[in-house]
């Protein structure tokens, strides 16, 4: 007789549940700081080279001998502005790379199927999901407040924070889900085993 079972893998255990959404609390949020504050420290470094441009086309134009000397008059500190935009740049990195770790360990402890596939699942989908979201954050913040300076510095965060919690937790719980091992499958590891 045939089994009315449709389910193929293994469930979740509660303690798997739990950390899945935990890391995906945890990792989301810091992912989506590094995220965001590697777009704007991207943007902020081809924002500061086409200014740079456009002041030294400019001063050519009207036939200046030094357009640097405009661009020293204009902005004495650019080379502390650059070092400043590429520190940021790269913590970014590091945050983006801390996530990943974070997660993975935490996945790997609770005892996830294929925990580092689970976790780069969920990165790569939250990178595409984060671009979308940060205006959706954006347009809430300047929906709940007047103002032209609390709602995009001051709410933003706010809300991306209470979202990013959200959404990493829902995110790493349904890659965990659509990871599990189907039902009476061995255990597989993330890497290949080395041939002895």
């Amino acid at each position: 007789m045939a089994s009315t079972d449709a389910r193929t893998t293994e469930p979740l255990t509660r303690n798997q549940t739990q950390s899945s959404l935990i890391a995906g609390a945890v990792a989301h949020t810091i992912f989506q700081t590094g995220w965001f504050a590697f777009g704007m420290s991207l943007a902020a470094l081809v924002a500061s080279a086409l200014f740079g441009n456009i002041i030294g086309a400019i001063t050519r134009s009207l036939g200046g001998d030094d357009p640097n000397a405009i661009l020293r008059a204009l902005d004495g500190g650019s080379e502390l502005l650059f070092w400043v935009v590429l520190s940021f740049l790269i913590g970014s990195i590091i945050l983006v790379g801390l996530s990943i770790l974070v997660s993975g360990w935490m996945l790997t402890a609770a005892g996830v199927h294929r925990p580092w596939r689970v976790t780069m699942s969920a990165i790569g989908i939250a990178a595409l999901v984060d671009v979308a979201l940060f205006w959706i954050y954006f347009g809430i913040a300047n929906l709940l407040t007047e103002s032209r300076l609390a709602g995009p510095v001051l709410l933003t965060p706010v809300i991306a924070l209470v979202g990013g919690i959200l959404v990493g937790a829902l995110l790493w719980w349904l890659m965990a889900l659509a990871g599990r091992p189907k039902l009476g499958a061995a255990p597989k590891a993330d890497a290949p085993a080395l041939a002895e």
